[in-house]
């Protein structure tokens, strides 16, 4: 928006001024934001449908309180899982754990957990191992192409 101005795709999109605490309605949709901790501004969301399904995603994050509010009951969080099971101490504010995921929707209630972020040409299975070290429920790593159904 910087570049185009607002102005220039009012037709084509309404803009919302997201603040956490403040929900916001997308069609069928509410949108609900969280203030998470990353190098640059990051909001977590949690999108919930008409009918009561919930997607949470955390966005590049550090640890924070916040974290569970954001996935709790969710039926998918989206959790980035840079490293599998420790951040590096200059990173460890500001980026997540395939391991702090698998607590975070441990204590959240997520029914299921789709880790993202991973270094490229990382494989899948140190991290998948690292979050079902705590987390019971339905676990894998997000591809190019994947769909999940909610329904």
């Amino acid at each position: 928006m910087a570049l185009d101005k607002p102005r220039m795709l009012a037709a084509a999109l309404t803009i919302h001024d997201l603040r956490p605490g403040r929900p916001c309605e997308l069609g069928p949709f509410r949108l609900d934001v969280f203030d998470l901790p990353h190098h640059v501004p990051n909001a977590g969301l949690r999108l919930t449908s008409a009918a009561g399904r919930v997607l949470a995603y955390t966005g590049d994050t550090g640890p924070s309180t916040e974290l569970v509010s954001l996935a709790k009951d969710a039926d998918l969080l989206l959790a980035e899982a840079t490293y599998p099971e420790r951040v590096p101490e200059e990173d460890a504010p500001y980026l997540s754990s395939a391991r702090d995921a698998g607590r975070t929707a441990a204590s959240a209630g997520a029914a299921r957990l789709l880790l993202t972020h991973l270094w490229p040409d990382t494989p899948a299975e140190p991290a998948l191992a690292a979050a079902a070290a705590s987390y019971p429920g339905a676990l894998s790593v997000a591809t190019a192409g994947l769909t999940v159904d909610l329904t």
